[in-house]
């Protein structure tokens, strides 16, 4: 029997039309589904469009300080604080604890808030901008001294919004308010040189700079500098002091209000005459103070005079001492050599070595003690004094001493020194001096 071939042909061609139109419609899903795919990455925003924040700011303590001292010397740490990030740090804080075997002896800048612990009030540090504490502690005993800096900041940001009428003429953007002071809390400057009216030809000059912000705000960029005539030599300064030609520079960073720095400055006349040179005090705002000051150099002596004070900055009630050292540096003897000292009324006088004081002259300021005369000194020989005193008043005193002798072209030689009596008890009251010795 024959099969019918007809119908079979129509089945067979029916299937294969379903089959086809099944695949085109799949292949229309795919297609609409691949465009919805390229059309979402077209639309998606670039990153670059989008606001970023700027990033916080990273702020480091490090503490240098010498890993070994002397028994009862004072120590002296130089904290760091370093704002590593472009952001700035609000409100940063440095916090030290005071060891249980040292005690505070000075601080630059000084510390906003005493007692068993120091604070600073930094305030504000730029991005990438760096701030040093020069601390000074004083050990109590002979065993190690532990001490301890901690930083902490804040971080913020503001921002403005503009009112108008037809919003978003304007996006919000991100603005830094900077702390500017009111024209009666600016700092100010003040500037002192202190040193000899008279001097030898042939011995070194020792003057002190003074720079003092008797303002309600800090100093900031703070430089000091001399400018030297071509009749005097410089000799050495106090750090960080740099000399270039004829100019000498302190770059002191920033002075804190009531606060001070002393500077030594050594000269040394080329040629005999009266020789000035002209200090400059200058600091951010347009702040700038000028000073000038003379020295008149006649004759040569010789003898040398050197003079220290054995312990600054002394604590108020404590002892510190004056040790003289005078030497022929001549060709001859050098006969009646006669030694004199002003004590002024900050200390009190304790006893000399030797103990051959001749006279004692009270005055308004102080006393004049005066040695017994010195029948003579050899060629090339020295003689030695001390000088003891008590701490007796805070603050910062010039103590004074003059050589005089038989045969002396100029009549006597004068050596100073400047001392630090710290008013412990009291809590460091009185403002005091920072001084880095040369």
């Amino acid at each position: 029997m024959k099969k019918p071939l007809p119908l079979l042909r129509v089945l067979l061609g029916f299937g294969l039309f379903i089959f086809i139109a099944a695949s085109f419609s799949t292949a229309g899903m795919l297609g609409e589904r691949m465009d919805a795919s390229e059309h979402d990455v077209v639309a998606r925003p670039a990153d670059d469009c989008l606001p970023k924040d700027p990033p916080p700011p990273v702020v480091k303590i490090k503490v240098r300080v010498p890993a070994c001292t002397e028994p009862g010397r004072g120590i002296e740490y130089r904290i760091c604080v370093e704002n590593c990030s472009i952001s700035e740090a609000h409100h940063v804080t440095v916090k030290n604890s005071l060891p249980a075997n040292a005690k505070f002896v000075k601080a630059d800048p000084e510390p906003s808030k005493q007692g068993p612990e120091l604070q600073w009030n930094l305030g504000t540090i730029g991005g990438g901008a760096v701030r040093e504490i020069i601390l000074v502690l004083a050990p109590t005993n002979k065993e190690d001294v532990k001490n301890c800096a901690r930083v902490q900041f804040e971080h913020g940001q503001c921002v403005v919004t503009r009112q108008a009428l037809s919003p978003g003429d304007r996006p919000p953007i991100i603005s830094v308010i900077p702390d500017t002071p009111r024209p009666e809390d600016m700092p100010v400057l003040d500037l002192e040189v202190m040193g000899p009216k008279e001097r030898q030809t042939n011995l070194d000059a020792k003057y002190f700079i003074v720079v003092t912000n008797k303002g309600k705000t800090k100093a900031t960029n703070l430089q000091v500098s001399a400018r030297l005539p071509n009749a005097l030599k410089f000799k050495k300064a106090s750090e960080p002091g740099v000399a270039a030609e004829n100019i000498v520079a302190w770059n002191l960073g920033h002075l804190e209000p009531g606060a001070r720095r002393v500077l030594d400055l050594t000269l040394q006349a080329v040629e005999k005459g009266t020789h000035s040179f002209k200090v400059t005090a200058e600091a951010d705002l347009g702040l700038r103070k000028e000073v000038e000051f003379a020295t008149t150099f006649a004759g040569v002596s010789a003898i040398s005079i050197e003079m220290f004070d054995s312990v600054d900055p002394v604590f108020l009630g404590e002892k510190t001492s004056y040790p003289v050292v005078i030497k022929n540096q001549g060709s001859e003897p050098i006969a009646n050599v006669r030694l004199k000292a002003f004590v002024r009324d900050s200390f009190k006088l304790e006893r000399t070595n030797p103990p051959l004081l001749e006279k004692r002259e009270p005055i308004k300021e102080g006393e004049w003690i005066e040695f017994k005369v010195l029948p003579t000194i050899d060629v090339g020989a020295q003689v030695k004094y001390e000088i003891f005193v008590e701490a007796a008043k805070g603050g910062v005193t010039l103590f004074h001493i003059e050589v005089t002798a038989d045969a002396f072209e100029s009549g006597k030689v004068i050596e100073q020194e400047l001392t630090t009596v710290v008013d412990d008890r009291e809590k460091l009251k009185l403002k005091e001096l920072s001084r880095t010795r040369p």
